[in-house]
């Protein structure tokens, strides 16, 4: 049943009970005004505010049948007792009147919302009233009346624990419809849980009754000294019980509160997520989701999903992850599967609040058209159409390596193209009409420390753990095999490490490099920054090309743009926006560039610098481009390691005889360098 059957349902019942109970209720005041004797209808009109009060010392419980996805909950009250006397000592119209009255001031303390209250006033009349067609039937069918001063005691007692059996079942079939209808659970088996666990509870009140009414035989203060202390002790009895089921329902959902955290640490080591980002999907959803209606499980449900939507993506490989470009079609089902996976490890955690469908859901489209079941319209959960609109407007906003983030018009833009097609158009209406406010609570939780959620810096080895290495060794990382595509690219290869091995000095080295750079990748502009031992400071030491005096000097800082956070993640970026990499005043001259590829320079664990390419001509660096510099990269690296910062001698590079041979038998391959002898070896095998 999808969300609006069962809201339209769920009014409809609540409609019929209100109705049937108010009219029930004021039959019975009809009934009692003309039937019932002056003195008996005051002592029932005395017995109301009695009953109220009682009535204002409640034990609620959460309902067993919901916890784990609502916070629905059962409220217990000695004025039960008394509604069960007055139907066996006064009859069933009176206990009808009373217990609606109760039930809608009950009601009244603990929810402010007039629907709540009068479904409480028709569920507590309806219930009175077939626990007392219950007692009345019993009672007549022990001796053909229903007067209690003529019915012996166990009698009396049989009648009113089969009148407290009726009630609990009315009360909690009533209840139960209720919630499973709003919750959209089965009916009969949200009844029976619940039955089975209120019928215990509720079944002491009805043994104090039947003493109250023994006691009552007497005088009233008999029923006093005997009822108050039963009454008391059911209700501490209660109390105690309430709060061992607290207890463990805190435990529960600290437990939970730990796994979040735990599956953040898993999500912060798989992809780029921060606190602030989730802080705010969450504020933006949970306002969206209070406007549409959405109950407090739901809001729960979506500041988990905030989180944790994109766990399943430590089923999918890195280089997917971090691919600029175009993803193929392989690598898309691969990335599809997240959101299955995602819900099948949090489909083992029993949530308190239904987190499963806004992880699986999240990215199914308005249109049919998304992943992974191609839902549409009103069949996609309300809560994962929320959490899709508010995760795309906030994370298209952020700056990434590969691109730079969109302004707040731009992203309201994007998102009303897509309302009707990729999104619910009123999820899209309700964010963008009310986005202030959410801006304005956002903002004012600026002042505030932010939770980390779990997502905090990852812990990085010791020293001593980086020195161990596998039991087969190290490769270099010029060894990995590689197959240039044709002769001109191993010619141009075989050059490069020509050039650089005569070369002399660090200057010398960086000039020739990028000159001879040039034939195995094109770019308009190329820079190497190094760092510089002495300080530690990361500087672009040379520039080629095209602005490239405008580079030379700047400094970087270990993860700012493209090269910073290539040095600090110690692997290369392609395929981005190269304005990225610039400060604006710098990022103006590279406003016609197209893409950049960046390189870490590392030699023996350490990192040296980066080389980056930026090109205005092409659309993006292929991957023989990319396989290349690489190359190129670890064979400078390891030349720079060498050489002497003033020109000096030159660094020979010893090479075996090299054999140009077809496209389909070349092998070209770096070895292990000798540094101590002050020499390189290449080696070009096929």
């Amino acid at each position: 049943m999808s969300k609006v059957r069962s809201d339209k349902a769920c009014r409809a019942y609540t409609a019929l009970v209100v109705v049937a109970g108010i009219a029930l209720w004021l039959a019975a005041a009809i009934f009692v005004s003309l039937r019932y004797a002056l003195s008996d209808q005051l002592t029932i009109l005395a017995l109301v505010p009695l009953t109220v009060v009682t009535g204002m010392f409640p034990n609620t419980f959460p309902l067993p049948s919901v916890l784990k996805t609502t916070p629905e909950k059962m409220t217990f009250t000695l004025s039960d007792a008394i509604v069960l006397l007055v139907a066996c000592w006064y009859g069933v119209a009176p206990s009808i009147f009373i217990a609606a009255i109760e039930g809608f001031t009950s009601s009244r303390r603990t929810i402010r919302r007039l629907s709540s209250n009068l479904f409480s006033f028709g569920m507590m009349s309806l219930a009175a009233a077939a626990a007392g067609a219950a007692l009345s039937s019993v009672l007549r069918a022990g001796g053909g009346t229903v007067n209690p001063s003529h019915k012996t005691f166990p009698l009396v007692a049989v009648a009113l624990f089969l009148a407290s059996i009726t009630h609990i079942l009315v009360n909690t079939g009533l209840i139960s419809t209720l919630f499973a209808l709003r919750n959209r659970h089965p009916v009969l088996k949200t009844w029976k849980a619940n039955v089975l666990w209120a019928g215990p509870m509720f079944l002491p009140t009805s043994a104090a009754a039947s003493l109250m009414y023994m006691a009552l035989q007497y005088d009233v203060l008999m029923m006093v000294i005997i009822g108050a202390p039963l009454l008391l002790a059911i209700f501490f009895g209660h109390r105690q019980q309430r709060n061992s089921i607290q207890e463990r329902i805190n435990s529960l959902e600290k437990a939970h509160h730990e796994m979040v955290e735990a599956l953040a640490v898993a999500i912060n080591a798989k992809d780029e997520v921060t606190h602030e980002h989730v802080l705010r999907v969450q504020i933006y959803s949970a306002g969206v989701a209070r406007l549409l209606g959405c109950n407090a499980a739901e809001i729960e449900a979506l500041k988990a999903g905030a989180l944790l939507h994109d766990i399943g993506k430590i089923a999918v490989p890195d280089y997917i992850l971090n691919k600029p470009g175009k993803l193929t079609a392989a690598e898309f089902e691969k990335m599809k599967m997240h959101t299955v996976v995602g819900a099948q490890i949090l489909g083992r955690v029993e949530f308190p609040y239904p987190v499963v469908p806004v992880v699986r859901h999240h990215h199914e489209r308005w249109d049919g058209k998304g992943y992974p079941d191609g839902l549409s319209a009103e069949d996609i959960p309300l809560t994962a159409r929320i959490l899709s609109v508010v995760d795309c407007f906030d994370a298209v906003r952020e700056d990434r390596q590969y691109r730079k983030g969109l302004t707040r018009e731009e992203a309201i833009n994007l998102i009303m193209q897509g309302s009707g097609t990729q999104y619910d158009p009123r999820v899209v209406g309700m964010f963008i009409t009310h986005l202030p406010e959410f801006e304005a609570e956002i903002l004012a939780h600026k002042d505030v420390p932010a939770p980390s959620f779990g997502i905090e810096e990852m812990e990085q080895l010791s020293e001593a753990a980086r020195q161990v290495e596998p039991a087969a060794g190290l490769a270099e990382a010029g060894d990995a095999a590689y197959a240039p595509a044709n002769t001109r690219q191993l010619r141009a290869i075989h050059i490069l490490t020509q050039a650089v091995n005569a070369a002399r000095g660090r200057e010398e080295i960086l000039e020739t490099f990028t000159d001879k750079l040039r034939d195995l990748a094109p770019f308009n502009t190329c820079s190497v920054t190094l760092v510089m031992p002495e300080t530690g400071e990361n500087i672009i030491m040379h520039a080629a090309g095209e602005h490239g005096a405008a580079l030379i000097g700047r400094k970087i800082t270990f993860g700012e743009g493209v090269t910073g956070w290539t040095m600090a993640n110690r692997t290369s970026f392609c395929n981005t926006d190269p304005k990225l990499d610039f400060p604006p005043a710098l990022a103006e001259k590279f406003a016609d560039y197209r893409t950049l590829a960046a390189f870490p320079l590392i030699k023996d664990k350490e990192v040296l610098g980066a080389v980056s390419l930026y090109s205005s001509e092409i659309g993006e660096y292929t991957n023989e481009h990319q396989q290349l510099i690489e190359e190129a990269a670890a064979f400078v690296a390891t030349a720079l390691s060498a050489a002497p910062d003033e020109a000096g001698a030159p660094i020979r590079l010893q090479e075996a005889p090299v054999t140009l041979v077809p496209d389909t038998a070349r092998v070209y391959k770096t070895t292990a360098l000798n540094l101590s002898q002050a020499s390189m070896e290449s080696e070009l095998t096929h």
